[in-house]
């Protein structure tokens, strides 16, 4: 009774404030034509402030800066700016030449992809970035004994032999030299693919497949990335300071081969778990970016420094263990997700510009060969009435033998996440008769450590995408896959996505694959998505050129620049 209480009186004022907000809100998201033009305005060197100092915060450390160990956002929004691989995003989202000198020449079978790199490329320590530093990462990424958490996104990539290197059962398991990537001498560099691979040159942005100094790992050992000395740079920015649990600072790599274009000299980090302490030291003048949930997002109502609306390509959802003896039943996983009201979250808790989603591939983020979005065929799966859902439930119900069911529902430790699932806890139980929902908080890596172990019943999470198609949402449920994470194993749709992965040269066939996947999936209710984000952030006006982008680093300061102020 005292978590409907609470949620009646939040939800009540929450109403009133979005009817407000709905009526007077307009899209300040970065990003535009419009945006762009006043941020270049005034952005001269004679404008630019005398320290060019970013403050930002952070809800959580790092659980890594190893590159074949790095798996949350946190992790890697910093390799995105320490690191760099053969080609990066401009400020519009394209794919351009970093390390590499020019796009790769590709063979005609869009099998082999050869790059040369640029001639200048350093290591912060003035070692020249090599051919072999790719290679030597990439071996060391894919060999089963470094263990990395990414090493599956090697076999997205049909990057030859990689399938076959991590297989105990094929005669090549282990065998790292034959790995499809070559040295042809110092500055060229040739990839080869066991089959086309559309999005291949999108994950070559994401930070796995960046270069190691190997000389310098080895020396390293087990120390290798757990401090800054312990790490050495390619990227815009050296990490100089890391207090773990409490924050960090960058610098400026002056060694990095675009540094004339870099104006920032330092980036400093503070970790803030609560969201009204970092909204309280935003407001003192001591931050000049801070993303914002959806509590505060009217304290900045009638403010020009805020940001709201535009999607990003994030979907929240709720994983679902099937070893919960309930959740192992389909019409309980069914009930579950069609009986939270996902436009009362949005409009009444989000209010990011958030919208409800029942499905897995994000709005505007991928178009198929006809021009259209992946959303356009299934712009909603797997729903039911509330009526239908109780139904369900009870049917559940008796196949399992039980009249109640308690389920747990672990959240991180913020502010916003409790919230969030003190509404997904009332919804349930208040609409399943019989269910009784328990909210486990946890602190970030805990939550992380106890999903990958599968020790929760239900999980409340995101996926940002690694790169720009829909298989790097739809391989994540396939049997085994390493974040799967709930017991899921459907035959037919394994069979799905290993068929998407090899039609590569056959994109039509292909997107009618990916889609007809992502409605088994979700009928099968593996995964109960809420809602797809939008960015809400505030940032101070004399900051110019931070970007929020919908795939890639989540806040990429890499060209920003401080104005007098």
């Amino acid at each position: 009774m005292k978590r409907k209480f609470k949620l009646v009186l939040l939800l009540s004022a929450a109403l009133f404030l979005v009817t407000f907000l709905n009526a007077c809100s307009e899209d300040k998201s970065e990003g535009t034509e419009s945006n762009k033009e006043a941020e270049s305005a005034g952005s001269g060197q004679a404008d630019l402030a005398e320290d060019q100092v970013l403050h930002l915060t952070a809800t959580s450390d790092f659980t890594s800066l190893d590159p074949h160990h790095a798996s949350d956002a946190p992790s890697f929004d910093s390799l995105y700016q320490i690191r760099s691989g053969l080609v990066t995003l401009d400020e519009n989202g394209e794919i351009v030449p970093d390390m590499a000198k020019a796009m790769p020449e590709i063979s005609k079978d869009g099998t082999v992809y050869t790059f040369t790199l640029k001639d200048d490329v350093v290591w912060s320590n003035g070692d020249p970035v090599t051919a072999q530093d790719f290679v030597y990462s990439w071996q060391r990424e894919v060999n089963p004994e470094t263990a990395g958490e990414y090493a599956f996104i090697y076999l997205s990539a049909n990057i030859e032999n990689a399938a076959n290197i991590r297989n105990k059962k094929s005669a090549m398991y282990g065998d790292t030299k034959k790995i499809g990537i070559e040295a042809i001498n110092q500055r060229k560099l040739k990839i080869t693919l066991e089959k086309p691979t559309p999005y291949f040159l999108d994950l070559l942005t994401f930070p796995p497949f960046y270069p190691l100094n190997e000389e310098f790992v080895k020396k390293q050992g087990a120390d290798f990335a757990l401090e800054p000395e312990n790490m050495l740079f390619n990227g815009p920015f050296k990490l100089d300071k890391w207090n773990h649990g409490v924050g960090w600072t960058y610098t400026k790599n002056d060694k990095y081969w675009n540094a004339d274009k870099v104006t920032l000299e330092k980036v400093k980090y503070k970790v803030v778990k609560q969201k009204n302490t970092a909204v309280n030291i935003y407001k003192s003048g001591s931050l000049d970016f801070l993303k914002l949930s959806s509590d505060y997002i009217q304290l900045f109502q009638d403010s020009e420094e805020l940001h709201t609306g535009e999607l990003t390509a994030e979907i929240k959802f709720i994983r679902l263990n099937q070893q919960h003896e309930a959740l192992a039943n389909e019409h309980i996983r069914d009930a579950i997700y069609n009986s939270i009201n996902r436009k009362g979250l949005v409009d009444v808790l989000v209010k990011t510009g958030a919208e409800p989603a029942r499905y897995v591939v994000p709005k505007s983020f991928a178009k198929g060969p006809d021009g259209k979005d992946f959303r356009a065929k299934y712009p909603s799966i797997n729903k039911m009435s509330l009526e239908e859902a109780r139904q369900s439930w009870m049917k559940g119900l008796k196949e399992i033998g039980k009249e109640k069911v308690e389920i747990g529902l672990m959240i991180g430790d913020t502010d916003t996440n409790a919230t969030i699932a003190e509404y997904y806890a009332n919804q349930l139980e208040e609409n399943l008769p019989g269910l009784t929902v328990t909210i486990n908080r946890q602190p970030y890596q805990a939550h992380l450590k106890l999903e990958g172990n599968r020790k929760y019943d239900m999980s409340k999470w995101g996926w940002l995408p690694d790169y720009r198609d829909p298989i790097t949402f739809l391989d994540l449920w396939a049997t085994d896959e390493p974040f799967n994470r709930t017991g899921y194993s459907n035959p037919e749709y394994d069979a799905l996505i290993k068929k998407a992965k090899n039609l590569g040269n056959q994109p039509k066939k292909r997107w009618k694959i990916m889609q007809k996947a992502e409605k088994i999936l979700l009928e099968d209710a593996v995964i109960v998505p809420t809602h797809q984000a939008a960015t809400a952030y505030v940032k101070k006006p004399y900051v110019k050129h931070v970007i929020v982008r919908n795939y890639g680093p989540t806040v990429d300061w890499t060209y920003a620049r401080v104005l007098k102020h």
